[in-house]
């Protein structure tokens, strides 16, 4: 699904979180006062912008760039336009990392960083939020959001032409999720080392961090709990996967000089301004969003409650019990990830995740392996003569609707709409094995399938 930047993207779809999250406070052992979210909401979003600048707009920003150089503090040199009434400052260098561009510029709000088209499948524009305009708007991120996608359009895209009536047609975008972070953040909860052992995740790795800044090591952390050392951030996952982060974010503020999140946790009635917050931090990359089929941004707005809850079921922090060490899913939630999960309406489950089909070479090697299996046991030699055997097995135990049935699941779970061999002569059965492979085995059969492309099609009689 994708979104042009004239077609109404800012509507409303689905529920927008507020700053604040419900008081629905839950008492957590050990805490000085009861569990509570003082917010939600996203703190980070990036965005891709696939279409066509026009090539006014890429002269001038050339000639920005090139400005930028003599002038870099200037402000009125990029040719995007002003933002909430702020410009962005041209960078006399681009972004020649990840993707290549040759533009960038910034503002207090937005990067904003573009290129010429050059054949590659990479978004023209990317746009990466700044945190302090996704809570300074509110709406939980989401009204910041609207504002942009409003000024993407304003942008000088490349206009059309309808062929037909020769109208010229308005530029058009489309805006895709490359990567965003959702955050909540917490009062009445202050994890600790001892109780890392309780956490259950699906992760490889768990990296742990200290008061003193440096990443503890797991045979090193009896001896810091012994010299009474305190956690100050714990992460597990891949960035362009899942990865949940969580830490002091008191301590981060002082750091970062983000003072201002103390005014978004003031708006909270229980907020102590006396207590540690910490922030629960779920990040989701691209790779785990495309899978997930969450594209463009009315996709996230309809699903971001159940991804909150997807992350806290992927990484969740538990009351470990030693006497039931061997099933750590059974263990008690501890209060603070029980706040967290009731904080956010139930809302749209997300969509069923994509599975990569095997490739087709991937399939041969194991087609050739359970034939070999097969005549091993039953002694046949001939693997025309197995083929025959082992088909005429399955359409005894399936039947031609059985196997029609099974065959849509397999579609349906490798997100293959159409029959790949649509069109084309596919082996309908064992006789046409023979035709192209008479007594050659299978080798040249996988050549014949390579050549017909990745799919399969059961015979219909």
């Amino acid at each position: 699904m994708s979104t042009a930047a004239g077609s109404g993207m800012g509507s409303s779809v689905g529920a927008n979180p507020d700053n604040m999250a419900p008081t629905n406070a839950i008492d957590g052992e050990g805490c000085d006062r009861k569990v509570r979210v003082l917010s939600f909401g996203i703190d980070t979003l990036v965005i891709s912008v696939s279409g066509e600048l026009s090539e006014d707009f890429l002269l001038l920003s050339e000639m920005a760039k090139e400005d930028a150089k003599q002038s870099p503090t200037r402000e009125d040199l990029s040719p995007l336009p002003p933002f909430l009434g702020h410009n962005l400052m041209m960078q006399a260098k681009g972004d020649k990392g990840m993707g290549g561009y040759e533009f960038l510029a910034r503002s207090a709000d937005l990067a904003v960083k573009w290129k010429r088209p050059n054949g590659f499948k990479v978004a023209p524009m990317v746009i990466e939020f700044r945190s302090v305009l996704l809570w300074r708007l509110g709406g939980g991120g989401w009204n910041a959001i609207d504002q942009v996608v409003a000024w993407i359009r304003q942008i000088d895209w490349a206009r059309e032409v309808e062929p037909a009536t020769g109208e010229v047609l308005p530029g058009r975008c489309e805006v895709r999720v490359s990567m965003f972070h959702q955050c909540a953040d917490l009062q009445g909860w202050v994890p600790t080392l001892a109780e890392l052992g309780g956490i259950v995740k699906r992760a490889d790795s768990l990296d742990v961090w200290g008061n003193d800044g440096q990443k503890y090591e797991e045979e090193g952390l009896n001896w810091r709990l012994a010299k009474g050392d305190t956690l100050e951030t714990v992460a597990a996952g891949r960035s362009n996967r899942v990865r949940m982060s969580i830490y002091d974010k008191t301590k981060e503020i002082r750091k970062s000089g983000k003072d201002w999140f103390r005014d978004v946790w003031a708006q909270h009635a229980s907020y102590d301004p006396d207590l540690p917050v910490w922030r629960v931090e779920p990040q989701y990359g691209r790779e785990f969003l495309h899978k997930h089929r969450i594209e463009t941004l009315e996709d996230l707005r309809l699903h971001q409650d159940e991804l909150f809850r997807h992350a806290l079921r992927w990484f969740s922090w538990r009351d470990r019990q030693v006497t039931d060490l061997d099933h750590p899913q059974r263990w008690p939630i501890i209060p603070a990830w029980v706040a967290l999960y009731e904080s956010r309406p139930v809302s749209a489950a997300l969509p069923l995740a994509r599975v990569a089909a095997p490739k087709l070479k991937q399939l041969a090697q194991m087609a050739d392996g359970v034939l070999g299996t097969f005549m091993a046991k039953t002694g046949i030699t001939d693997p025309v003569e197995a083929l025959e055997r082992i088909q005429a097995i399955v359409r005894l135990q399936k039947g031609a609707e059985g196997m029609r049935k099974v065959l849509a699941k397999k579609r349906e779970k490798y997100g293959l709409v159409a029959a790949p061999w649509a069109g084309r002569q596919p082996l309908a059965d064992v006789a046409d094995v023979r035709r192209v492979a008479p007594g050659a085995g299978l080798v040249p059969v996988h050549r014949r399938l390579h050549q017909w492309g990745d799919g399969f099609v059961w015979p219909s009689s």
